[in-house]
């Protein structure tokens, strides 16, 4: 209330802890998702308008990230013949597994290629 006793307007910038609290996440995601702030001085304060357009650039590349990862394992019965293979079968040894075994000096046995 101001001295002839009306109500303030409300804040247009937010402190960090406002900012989570309008987005409904905790600070510390606040600061991972990189979320833009004004500094003023030493001070960072989070305007709602740029709170308002960046969550509603999030969502637009959450969202299409999500399809995305959809998109990239088809289920397709005809692939798999109604089957799911297990797991195991020929598994290719990582180079870095020998290396790191020669650099401890240890003796690896090779192993016959298939054929």
């Amino acid at each position: 209330m101001d001295e002839h006793g009306l109500p303030l307007p409300a804040a247009r910038c937010l402190s960090k802890e406002q900012a989570a609290a309008y987005l409904g996440i905790g600070i510390t995601l606040l600061a991972e998702l990189h979320v833009p702030f004004i500094k003023m001085g030493r001070r960072s304060v989070y305007d709602k308008l740029d709170l308002d357009a960046w969550l509603d650039e999030y969502k637009q590349r959450e969202h299409w990230r999500a399809g995305k990862e959809l998109s990239l394992w088809p289920v397709k019965q005809e692939s798999t013949g109604d089957r799911i293979l297990g797991s195991g079968g020929l598994q290719q040894r990582s180079r870095t597994e020998s290396e790191y075994a020669k650099a401890l000096g240890l003796k690896t046995a090779k192993t016959p290629k298939p054929c």
